[in-house]
């Protein structure tokens, strides 16, 4: 299993509001009945899985990219094949490259079901 790692957004220099960290967690299925976000206060609210098209087979060692607006806000690769995400409300590109073929899929917060086939 994968541990849970805070990702920092940078605050605009001009605006000194605070901004909610970003968390994930990468493991076996399952992750999320045992699993909870570091930040009580931020629940994890979207997940993906990674499977192979073929044979249903889940996929590990997926080098995964989470966008906003084109920015990548994570970058790293998955331990297992179930990632959850703590972030703030918004529709995400989740890039995940597996042997050498990148696939994405747009994903809402909310969406605990999303998946990436090869």
């Amino acid at each position: 299993m994968q541990a849970a790692a805070p990702v920092a957004p940078r605050p605009p220099s001009a605006s000194p509001a605070p901004q909610q960290m970003l968390y994930y967690v990468c493991g076996k299925p399952g992750i999320d009945s045992h699993v909870t976000s570091p930040d009580p206060d931020h629940p994890f609210n979207m997940a993906i899985s990674f499977v192979s098209a073929s044979d249903g087979a889940l996929l590990s060692d997926v080098a995964v990219k989470v966008r906003r607006h084109g920015r990548v806000l994570m970058d790293f690769v998955a331990a297992g094949p179930h990632c959850l995400f703590s972030v703030p409300d918004a529709d995400y590109r989740i890039e995940g490259t597996y042997r050498g073929e990148m696939k994405f899929e747009i994903v809402q917060t909310g969406n605990m079901n999303a998946r990436i086939k090869w």
